[in-house]
């Protein structure tokens, strides 16, 4: 094993599980990590024995959400790509998954980790799991569709409640805004994550995967529109006199002055 793999792939039967571990870090996700999980995606595609695929995380945390000391240098560079020859878009704004995913998430969930559990297709969460989609705080925006599934999941008002305060909730709230299908006792989402995989990877592939393509064009229709100005967006609000403040403030340990420039 290559000591800096964090994405690990294996198949089981009819299952493809998709498993992110970064130590010390709480599986923050830096820029291999991002594409090494879309070239897992991609194999899980293209793995003729595969019906269904389940994403989990290693450790006490799924993910805290982007490495910014990693991640920072490639958004201000303007070359963040999820897309290329043997991947695929794990958030799912431009390429797709064509089969089922199934995710189970523990611990922390923020921010661009939150986004790749939204973009799965059921959620099992632990019951002491904490959920955030707080890029506004930090004076940028989700980019990779969390805004869009938080409205079409939750609706307007639950969506803006979280998303424009910025703060987190918890298992219960994320199964009242049907952001999670399932919470169950800690240390079982895993466990439980796979049985609902294995129930769809019994049926026939092919019905399988044209009924997930139908809902998903039918939900998706009006959010495709918007995917496009997601990377834009955020690359807009980098070079922002606010965001500036908010890096300057955090190096010199001071509440940042926001001026709307």
């Amino acid at each position: 094993m290559n000591e800096k793999e964090t994405v690990f792939y294996e198949r089981e039967g009819k299952l493809a599980l998709i498993r992110l571990h970064r130590p010390g870090t709480s599986n923050a996700i830096d820029p291999p990590t991002l594409d090494a999980l879309a070239a897992a995606y991609h194999r899980a595609d293209n793995d003729g024995e595969a019906v269904a695929v389940v994403l989990y995380a290693e450790g006490p945390d799924f993910s805290v959400g982007l490495d910014p000391a990693s991640f920072l240098p490639v958004l201000k560079a303007h070359t963040f790509s999820t897309d290329g020859p043997g991947r695929i878009n794990p958030f799912g704004t431009t390429t797709r998954l064509s089969k089922p995913l199934v995710v189970a998430v523990q611990g922390t969930v923020g921010a661009m980790a939150h986004e790749l559990m939204l973009a799965a297709d059921i959620r099992v969460a632990a019951a002491g799991t904490r959920f955030g989609q707080g890029e506004v705080s930090r004076g940028s925006t989700p980019a990779g569709g969390g805004a869009q599934r938080m409205v079409a999941e939750a609706g307007w008002g639950n969506a803006m409640r979280w998303l424009l305060t910025g703060e987190s909730w918890d298992a219960d709230e994320a199964l009242r805004l049907g952001l999670v299908q399932e919470v169950v006792p800690d240390g079982e989402q895993l466990t439980r994550a796979v049985r609902l995989a294995e129930a769809i990877a019994a049926h026939p592939p092919l019905a399988v995967r044209a009924t997930l393509d139908l809902g998903r064009r039918a939900r998706d229709a009006q959010a495709q529109q918007v995917f496009a100005d997601l990377v834009p967006t955020l690359y807009w609000l980098l070079g922002t006199a606010d965001f500036a403040e908010r890096l300057a403030a955090q190096k010199e340990g001071r509440e940042p002055v926001y001026t709307g420039r």
